[in-house]
């Protein structure tokens, strides 16, 4: 009989794939992640279905398309109609545990700032989840809707894993299937802070003083949401704790050549920012890693470390994330497990979307879905270090959808009643997308490969019935 996996699921939030020194970036500190790789199978093409936060989270639950699961945006409302992964492993006898930002789309906070409905908790037994993004004073809720203030004073990161090192310590008799979910690197949202007229006024300030080149459009968004993404936090408040900023000096970050010269001070700020973050959180995973060897239940356990997405950083003159270029879309994703199975070191460039995160859980687990899920399960990869890979993965957001081989991008955009190609690009000659191949400079030479993708897309949307495109004039 198969002898069950713990599974520890551990999400960042907002990581780029090329933030992480095991995927070659040499300025970040990641020796715990790092470590994860070497031991571990590393997918170097790992993509979010749907590059925003609460998409992407409700596929991860579901192994649903946003189409499919209906939360399109985080703004959509959160109405839970499938059978999530963790009712599949509690069938299965699991132990299962939520830590951290849930943020399934709206509507599953009430009145109490990160409260998440009982009936929104999709089946999960032990629930510590948050609706959206704390990275200090984390409200932490018991199941009868209790705040427990304990944690107030904290740093997130630390609040979470202490909880994921509780239910370790605690259940250690049957199987377990623990996700861990960090707000690193994803800046805070405090729109209260950046809509206060002073704040504003700051902020003009420091950018003329520094230097940092912000235009009076940019000074001037009205929204202090849409603003948070703008200005450099750690300038304005305690972003997180000192330490992990002091190791790093801004001047001494290498930055993607595609970031604008006017805009360079400035993403080397946030540069320092995020690498800050990522730091915090591959010590935090440090210490849940000693739980799990101080434990003994490293010997079964699996560990799983991908992110939701990634951020632009300013490359190609744009921040955040939900846009059609890689390093929005393109993700870490590190499986580990020496003693459970998974074989050390090896590398794939295997295709992984988010939508198949939960077909290859339950294949971990031995446990087969009762649905058809459109995602297809990796987990030969994390248990040989061998499998098939898939043709290519799907995906998109808003009005754009995509096409990525592991080769190749194509990306289509709505446009009224038709759709309108938007980007072509060499993924592995042209990392930086500074050439796109649908421009007039290329007029001709590519139209072979543009019209093989957009079939092969058509085909693929049409699979999954993503009528929103798949019905429209191309």
């Amino acid at each position: 009989m198969m002898i069950q996996p713990n599974i520890l699921l551990i999400v960042a939030d907002q990581l780029r794939k090329t933030a992480v020194g095991a995927y070659g970036n040499r300025d970040v500190e990641t020796p715990v992640i790092d470590k994860l790789s070497r031991e571990g199978v590393t997918f170097s093409n790992s993509v979010s279905a749907s590059p925003v936060c609460a998409p992407y989270r409700t596929s991860l639950q579901s192994g649903l398309y946003p189409h499919q699961h209906g939360v399109r945006s985080n703004a959509d409302l959160f109405t839970p109609s499938f059978k999530g992964v963790a009712e599949y492993f509690s069938e299965a006898g699991y132990e299962t545990c939520f830590v951290g930002k849930s943020h399934f789309g709206l509507d599953e906070i009430e009145e109490k700032d990160g409260w998440v409905r009982p009936e929104h908790r999709l089946g999960w037994k032990h629930w510590y989840g948050t609706g959206g993004d704390h990275h200090w004073d984390t409200p932490i809720y018991d199941e009868r809707g209790m705040l427990d203030t304990k944690y107030y004073g904290r740093y997130g990161a630390e609040v979470r894993s202490e909880i994921a090192m509780d239910f370790i310590e605690r259940h250690q008799s049957k199987p377990w299937l623990l996700q861990l979910n960090y707000s690193e690197p994803h800046i805070a949202t405090m729109p209260a802070l950046y809509g206060m007229p002073a704040t504003r006024e700051y902020i003009r300030e420091l950018n003329q003083s520094l230097e940092l080149g912000l235009t009076e459009e940019m000074l001037n968004v009205a929204n202090p949401l849409a603003f948070c993404g703008t200005f450099p936090q750690s300038l304005l408040t305690q972003l997180l704790p000192q330490r992990y900023l002091d190791r790093y000096d801004e001047t001494e970050l290498t930055l993607d050549p595609n970031v604008p010269e006017r805009f360079r001070k400035l993403t080397s700020i946030f540069l320092k920012e995020c690498y800050a973050m990522i730091t915090c959180l591959d010590e935090q995973i440090g210490r849940v890693m000693d739980c799990l060897e101080r434990t003994g239940e490293s010997r079964n356990t699996i560990v799983i470390f991908t992110s939701d997405h990634g951020d632009m950083l300013s490359d190609n003159f744009l921040r955040e994330k939900s846009l059609p270029y890689q390093n929005a879309y393109r993700t870490p994703f590190i499986a580990w497990g020496p003693e459970a199975g998974v074989p050390s070191g090896k590398g794939t460039d295997a295709l992984i979307n988010s939508v198949d995160v939960m077909p290859t859980l339950l294949e971990l687990a031995g446990i087969k879905p009762s649905t058809n899920l459109p995602g297809v399960s990796q987990a030969a990869w994390i248990t040989s270090g061998e499998g098939v890979c898939q043709q290519d993965v799907l995906l998109g957001v808003g009005n754009w959808r995509a096409l990525f081989d592991g080769t190749y991008f194509y990306a289509v955009e709505k446009r009224d009643s038709t759709v309108k190609a938007i980007r072509l690009i060499h993924a592995q000659n042209d990392p930086y997308e500074t050439e796109n191949l649908l421009d007039d400079a290329f007029e001709g030479v590519y139209v072979e490969l543009q019209k093989r993708m957009h079939e092969r897309l058509f085909v693929r949307l049409a699979e999954v019935q993503d009528r929103e495109f798949a019905d429209m004039d191309r």
